[in-house]
């Protein structure tokens, strides 16, 4: 195979072609530190993508997979269906992952090959993660560093492009891009239907846990002036990376420190925040599946317990100035609940609402929630934060019991969605109604569900940051 760079080789899978780490940009290393990524050069022979390129620079912990991780790590991973296309070719699935932009790698779901064998073809990537990804220097440095707080964004921008440019050597249509990301995931993906930078990159959206995340100059200034008080000089690209790391981790670490790092608005990149340049027309045409799940925060509660509740009052009255929004959840939720269910929806409940209203003036929009986790997980964990990746990625091979029967229907709704725009005959568009899908051991549509909570958090707006002090 033969793409702009040069030759190819890759691997037989089970029903799949594979082509694993391929470089999609020059490595972001030395002077390309912060800096936009640069078109991959092209190579003499055969470039033998059979083995993963590293994952980002990140942490080694619990829950993040135990491969390489160096600075040197936009790279991209290929799994297409085997035998010839049809016309045209086959869609795409461009997947981001997740992993509160600290964590993660393309293959964190997987390859896609149960994907592929529907007839998709699957390109996992990996980008830029914290402070080597987004620390905003213009704040410090000025115009000398325009690019710098939205490295992981311009990074996603860039191998969208590649895609663009070379997916029909792998059987893909170019046409027909669906961009999909979990969490941190699915926060780039609205950055990327809200960045003129993107226009025309791809043709729909699935946005999982999504909504906007990004900072304002003053916040991203913030942060990087507290990294450069941790390293101790401003020569910040002399510095090994690795030190850069560990000073990452200082200001905070762990579960605390997920939502800390994120791309901060950028006139050219991202003039404002995603759901407000989504509602002016940004993404017009692109359909979209967004949704969330609806026990969020207690995710975070299983790996913090009660620190995972201890920021709700000060969160709550930096958007409102009081906490009274509690009572409304008391009310609906009991008293047990109502802190783990307002974080859910600070996070991502009302984010995620927030986008499906601005998107559907523009284009057709199907709204889920997603209400139990995947089969042989602990049921206190159903409906919480990235519990339905193992349902999309690896429905069950064979479905009795309601829980499997559920799971394949949910990977069935996203192949039918990226194949032909239309996840389930059953699922209406969303409109005026609020129609929301609730996939549980009884899948079933709701209209508005959880109107008074939605009603509580009225107009306000907010720009979340980490729930955590720093």
């Amino acid at each position: 195979m033969t793409i702009e760079q040069g030759r190819l080789s890759g691997l037989q899978g089970e029903g799949c072609v594979v082509w694993r780490g391929i470089p999609y940009a020059e490595p972001p290393v030395g002077e390309l530190r912060w800096r936009a990524p640069r078109r991959a050069p092209r190579w003499d022979g055969t470039w033998r993508a059979t083995d993963f390129g590293p994952q980002a620079l990140q942490p080694q912990e619990i829950g993040v997979a135990a491969a390489p991780s160096s600075e040197d790590c936009l790279y991209l991973n290929v799994c297409a269906p085997q035998g010839t296309p049809p016309p045209g070719g086959w869609p795409v699935l461009f997947w981001l992952h997740g992993g509160g932009y600290r964590t993660g790698s393309g293959i964190q779901a997987g390859e896609g090959e149960a994907f592929a064998r529907a007839g998709i073809v699957v390109v996992t990537v990996n980008y830029r993660l914290g402070a080597l990804g987004m620390t905003y220097l213009a704040g410090i440095f000025g115009p000398d560093e325009p690019d710098a707080g939205v490295c992981t964004l311009l990074d996603q921008i860039a191998a969208l492009r590649w895609v663009r440019a070379n997916i029909g050597a792998f059987g893909g249509n170019p046409q027909r891009i669906t961009v999909y990301g979990v969490s941190a995931g699915a926060k780039s993906v609205g950055n990327l239907m809200a960045s003129p930078m993107s226009r025309n990159l791809f043709s729909q959206a699935i946005i999982s846990s999504g909504g906007d995340h990004v900072a304002t100059p003053e916040q991203g200034t913030r942060i990087a002036r507290r990294l450069i008080d941790e390293l101790g000089t401003k020569d910040l690209r002399s510095v090994p990376a690795e030190d850069i790391l560990a000073a990452q981790e200082r200001i905070l670490t762990g579960m605390a420190a997920v939502w800390l790092w994120r791309p901060t608005v950028h006139p050219n990149v991202l003039p404002a925040t995603p759901t407000s340049l989504i509602a002016a027309g940004s993404a017009a045409g692109i359909r979209l599946m967004i949704g969330h799940n609806g026990n969020e925060a207690a995710t975070f509660s299983a790996f913090l317990g009660e620190e995972a509740i201890a920021p709700v009052d000060d969160v709550l009255i930096e958007i409102f100035g009081n906490t009274k929004i509690l009572d409304t959840y008391r009310d609906t939720r009991g008293a047990d609940a109502a802190k783990i269910a307002v974080m859910s929806d600070e996070r991502y409940g009302i984010p995620t609402q927030r986008l499906a209203d601005a998107q559907a003036p523009h284009s057709r929009v199907y709204r889920y929630r997603i209400d139990i986790a995947q089969p042989g997980v602990p049921h206190f964990l159903d409906g919480a934060h990235g519990m339905e990746l193992g349902m999309v990625w690896n429905p069950p091979a064979q479905a009795s019991l309601p829980r499997e029967i559920t799971a394949a229907q949910i990977h069935e709704a996203w192949v039918n969605f990226i194949e032909d725009g239309i996840p389930l005959p059953s699922w209406p568009p969303y409109g005026e109604t609020r129609p929301v899908l609730v996939f549980d051991e009884d899948p079933h549509v709701e209209f508005d569900p959880n109107r008074r909570e939605r009603l509580a958090w009225g107009d306000v707006s907010w720009q979340p940051g980490a729930w955590f002090p720093f």
